[in-house]
């Protein structure tokens, strides 16, 4: 009985004791919940994609970073994350006041006490920036399109004490790869590639509230070719006869019917996109940019409406007030550009949205902030289209700096008041993926830490091996120029940051797509190495080709189009089997079968033969800056005599420095150019002193254009020659100091003697020179001695040794034609003159 009695005190006394440990469980995981906001997320009941799969993202963000399963509901709870539009029923007054008169895109995160957050907007895209944001805040990163480049933190609490509210500075902020994806490609039929770039170009809250499309000339022709081909009235003259039918043709701007045919198109356009979205970036205006491509009417009836600029934007008056009729919101766009860049004479109705090409394919005669100045002064708003790196031109090396570059511009573009940029840019995460990442931010915020921000990638994506990845990119960002040595230096800083990986195998995949990259290099550089049309040239191809498709998924390269322009240049050459392999419309095409995926134990071989294979050279490359000075200050200064003034041939932009030594100083330099060339001369500070345009006319070859500049204050001046791709000839008078920033020359005449500073610790002095079948310049010592450079990478990276009392000197060189890139100074000042004398240099590179 007694064995019994102990037996139920023990059993009771179990129950209890489990009773009190599932209590405690209870209360503890109640604990845990609170601070996780009871796993639970209120959304609306309809939602918009982006906003769809913004909560999505969410879901499944926080499941990853606690642990605990997320879920999301369309009833208010008394403790979860709540997202809601600004004027729903039972938001807050505190919440709705974080985003009261802001934009659509407009955000606002605020903590009710413990339990509850709210993310509210004035939109649904402003939700979904908000998802992001609140996401960002607690620790989550999407530095690059993969897995492995995105940063989810483990939290036991994502509680957030402060409030957080923000709208953009540009209400459209949208790149592209130039070729985009190609599609259903042979190794990526899924598009599992593009998916991840449009994933984590909406994780970085690019995007914005409209876009603006392009050209829709071509559109237009096509839908109407049997009434253009019927009525040859309607198409444009040119040199007296009306252009027959293309798809890239131009109707004429002057004759009435066939403007409102287009009027009537462009609102068909519209009506449809409106009732397809009417809250989409497409519903937001309709485009009426023409076909592309010069071509425009000449016909009398059209060019009695003035310029090329005044017949496109009368077209687009047209289009305006009939859509503002119908539709009081509704906007038309189009680009300034080509032979329409320059702003019109007439007046522009309030409802025409122009964006803004400055950069290229504008032939205006004025400079790109010139440009952006005078269409500011035209207009209240405007947009902005650019060229970032696209592939095409730079072969995505990582020739854009992003912690100078990228900054500098979006952050001139806000001054200008430019509110929306388009860039044509590359899909390469090497070449553009963290310059896009920090330009994401930086289109928020202008003024974004962008040093701060590469201390934190590198830091968050490298730990322990972020030093040398660190001096790597450092390195790139202070000017990249594709050679042996540059490679050597690569390999070394990949390699040493994978022995600091400490077997972490997050670090380690992330060091090795930058070692995919830069093998990348090493293939280009091989591929350039070699003639072309030779069978080196052959195997190069293909073996870049193939270590192209190796690398896609890693997205470290933009492989299609580079695919595309690799296959396009061969065939050129007579080497059309290259594309025909790889066929990117054809998976049965032979090449793909030859393509693995390239594994990160196979880059860390390629890798560590690269550091064997290529070693660096004896310099160090440099930068110097600070304020510009006369290299030998005690040298008497002089009007050379105009038999013996140095004289030239370009026919590109030309810049020029000068320094005023005394109040009132006057530049004379001489010009001599078939047809108008303008000239703008800016203070230290950038602002215009004096704009002018020269033309010398058809005797420019024998005649000289006298120009007379006087400079009010001491200082330096810079003096800009936008040429247009016009030759022209210049000769400085030698009067006062000047240096020229960089040399590049595409003419066939020999050029004068430039003269140049060698630092006084420059022992070897190395130049990146582009010249091609040019050859190298001449190069002379102190004493005009001429001294025979050492040339590697077949003559591309120039070399030559500087004896201790030849340091701290000025040297020369001539014949410098550089038809396919500027003379680059690596470890000297790129400042370049016509005689000692006159030779201006940053003063850093005088203090050593």
């Amino acid at each position: 009985m007694q064995s019994s009695r102990s037996l139920q005190s023990l059993v009771l006394l179990t129950v209890v004791a489990l009773a009190a440990v599932e209590c405690a469980s209870r209360c503890c995981r109640a604990n845990d919940l609170a601070a996780l906001y009871g796993a639970r997320i209120s959304v609306p009941a309809k939602m918009r994609p982006e906003q769809a799969a913004a909560v999505d993202d969410l879901v499944v963000y926080l499941s990853r970073m606690t642990g605990e399963k997320f879920t999301t509901t369309e009833e208010d709870a008394a403790v979860g994350i709540l997202l809601r539009r600004a004027d729903s029923e039972g938001v807050p007054k505190q919440a709705r006041a974080l985003v009261a008169g802001k934009s659509r895109e407009s955000f606002g995160i605020w903590p009710e006490g413990k339990s509850r957050l709210w993310i509210v907007s004035p939109g649904d895209l402003g939700l979904a920036h908000g998802v992001y944001a609140y996401l960002e805040a607690i620790g989550c990163r999407w530095y690059f399109p993969s897995e492995q480049w995105t940063i989810v933190p483990s939290r036991d609490d994502v509680r957030i004490t402060q409030s957080i509210t923000a709208q953009p500075a540009f209400r459209s902020r949208l790149f592209f790869g130039t070729g985009g994806f190609g599609g259903k490609l042979p190794l990526d039929p899924e598009r599992t590639l593009e998916a991840r770039w449009m994933d984590w170009q909406r994780r970085n809250r690019f995007g914005g509230e409209f876009r603006v499309s392009g050209h829709t000339g071509e559109a237009f022709n096509l839908a109407y070719r049997k009434q253009l081909e019927a009525h040859p009235e309607w198409r444009a003259m040119i040199d007296g006869e009306r252009v027959p039918w293309s798809i890239t043709a131009k109707f004429c701007a002057g004759n009435k019917e066939v403007v409102a045919l287009y009027v009537e198109d462009r609102l068909k356009s519209y009506r449809r996109a409106r009732e397809l979205d009417p809250e989409g970036p497409r519903s937001w205006a309709v485009s009426v940019e023409p076909a592309d491509g010069g071509g425009h009417c000449t016909a009398p009836e059209s060019l009695a409406l003035g310029s090329v600029s005044d017949r496109v934007f009368h077209v687009a008056n047209e289009v305006a007030r009939a859509l503002r009729k119908e539709f009081p919101d509704g906007q038309v766009s189009l680009f300034a550009y080509n032979e329409h860049a320059a702003p019109p004479s007439v007046a522009l109705e309030p409802n025409v949205y122009v964006q803004v090409i400055p950069y290229a394919f504008q032939r205006t005669g004025m400079s790109p902030d010139q440009l952006l100045d005078a269409w500011s002064r035209k207009v209240s708003r405007m947009g902005v289209y650019d060229y970032w790196s696209i592939p095409d031109w730079s072969h995505d090396l990582p020739t854009l700096d992003p912690l100078g570059f990228g900054p500098e511009r979006l952050r001139g573009w806000h001054r200008r008041g430019v509110d929306s940029f388009l860039c044509e840019s590359t899909f390469s995460s090497g070449a553009m993926g963290f310059a896009w990442y920090a330009g994401a931010r930086l289109a928020w915020s202008p003024d974004t830490d962008v040093d701060a921000l590469f201390e934190e990638f590198t830091s968050d994506c490298f730990g322990p091996a972020a030093p040398p990845m660190r001096r790597m990119l450092r390195r790139w960002s202070d000017g990249f120029y594709l050679n042996s040595h540059e490679l050597a230096l690569c390999y070394r800083d990949v390699d040493e940051a994978w022995r600091h990986a400490h077997d972490d195998p997050a670090i380690a995949a992330r060091v090795a797509d930058f070692g995919r990259y830069v093998e990348y290099l090493r293939r280009r550089f091989d591929y350039l190495q070699t003639r072309p049309g030779t069978d080196e040239r052959r195997a190069a191809a293909q073996r870049l080709m193939h270590y192209l498709w190796s690398i896609y998924d890693s997205s470290m390269i933009h492989a299609f189009r580079h695919s595309q322009l690799l296959a396009r240049d061969e065939k050129a050459r007579g080497n059309a089997e290259l594309g025909d392999a790889f066929d990117w419309r054809d998976a049965e095409a032979p090449g793909w079968s030859e393509i693995h995926k390239a594994t990160d134990a196979e880059i860390r071989r390629l890798v560590s033969a690269g550091v064997k294979e290529i070693q660096p050279l004896d310099f160090t490359s440099r930068r110097f800056g600070g304020k510009l000075v006369r290299a030998l200050p005690d040298a008497p200064l002089s009007r050379v005599p105009e038999s013996e003034t140095p004289r030239f041939w370009l026919n590109n932009t030309l810049n020029v420095d000068v320094l005023a030594q005394h109040d009132g100083d006057v530049f004379r330099p001489r010009i001599a150019v078939e047809k108008s060339v303008r000239l703008i001369l800016t203070n230290a500070g950038g602002n215009t002193i004096r704009e002018s345009q020269v033309e010398t006319g058809e005797d420019w070859r024998e005649q000289w254009s006298q120009l007379e500049f006087k400079l009010p204050k001491a200082g330096v001046y810079h003096l800009q020659i936008n040429s247009q791709k016009r030759p022209f000839r210049f000769a400085p008078s030698g009067e006062l100091p000047l240096s020229m920033p960089g040399w590049s020359n595409s003419q066939g005449a020999p050029t004068p003697r430039l003269y140049f500073y060698v630092p006084a610790t420059t022992k070897k002095l190395a130049i990146y020179a582009n010249y091609t079948a040019a050859g190298p310049p001449r190069f002379f010592d102190p004493q005009g001695v001429e001294v025979q450079p050492e040339l590697a990478d077949g003559g591309g990276l120039i070399l030559l040794d500087v004896p201790q009392a030849m340091r701290g000197a000025v040297w020369s060189l001539d014949r410098a034609k550089c038809p396919l890139g500027p003379l680059t100074m690596l470890n000297a000042p790129a400042s370049f003159a016509f005689s000692p004398e006159t030779l201006l240099v940053p003063e850093e590179a005088l203090n050593e």
